[in-house]
């Protein structure tokens, strides 16, 4: 009876103490929750906003007439010497004699391949799109130089390009993308994702054709030339590719 009389005095206090530490209790799993719940959207938040930075990025596609109008977008720079023009030159006005010394270097694109780099890169609000030799296409953030997306291709063993396994760039129209491999091959891939969407030979490699340069968009048409003639093959083959579906006609233009 006494150790059944102790116990029950004990209960009250037992009780007591646990009512007074659960608001203790309480505050710290609230806190951990709350710290918990801040580093997961922390976490969600990294994953995805460069996504969503690519998706919005590509919602305005990337039209003929923006290409034909490339001067009034000094921001971008959507096509091969950065307008149909071929001038090569940036109308930006931030950069300037005076304060060129202070340029900082800001991130460094380490591209995984001993080729030779001569790719000139394409903007297109935002995304940095650019070839690692001699043709994975690489999609980036150009602010920060996070990689968005890498597409994969390896040439044909029978390719042998005259003066190295180089490529100069894309070509961008609507939300695809456009190379030109030193295999003689033409590739559409899809921006957003990096994906392949179509792939279409056009010379032959074991020929001597290949292709090193950035393609061409006029109008709904991809212009491609193949070289070839430190072979003693032709010396320009003129290709035209519709963009989609993709349709192939060639022309020879002999050299003399």
């Amino acid at each position: 009876m006494s150790g059944a009389h102790e116990r029950s005095e004990c209960e009250p206090d037992r009780a007591k103490r646990s009512r007074d530490a659960s608001p203790t209790r309480s505050a710290s799993a609230i806190a951990r929750s709350l710290k918990k719940g801040r580093s997961l959207q922390d976490m969600i938040a990294r994953t995805l906003l460069p996504i969503l930075l690519l998706a919005a990025s590509l919602e305005a596609q990337v039209s003929f007439d923006r290409i034909l109008r490339a001067n009034q977008e000094p921001q971008n720079w959507l096509t091969y010497s950065g307008s149909v023009l071929s001038h090569r030159h940036s109308p930006l006005t931030e950069i300037t004699p005076e304060n060129v010394q202070n340029l900082e270097l800001q991130w460094t694109f380490q591209a995984r391949s001993l080729e030779k780099f001569e790719a000139t890169p394409l903007v297109v609000d935002g995304v940095l799109y650019t070839v690692q030799a001699p043709n994975d296409v690489v999609a980036l953030d150009a602010v920060t130089g996070r990689i968005f997306w890498t597409h994969p291709y390896r040439p044909s063993p029978d390719a042998r390009p005259c003066c190295g396994r180089v490529n100069r760039g894309v070509a961008i129209l609507g939300d695809t993308l456009f190379m030109a491999t030193i295999d003689a091959h033409v590739l559409a891939i899809d921006a957003k994702s990096g994906g392949l969407i179509w792939n279409v030979a056009v010379a032959e490699p074991k020929a001597g054709y290949a292709f090193t340069h950035a393609p061409l968009v006029v109008k709904d048409k991809v212009i491609v030339g193949a070289a070839g003639g430190p072979t003693g093959r032709s010396f320009w083959w003129k290709s035209i590719i519709t963009t989609w579906p993709p349709g192939l006609s060639s022309f020879f233009i002999k050299a003399r």
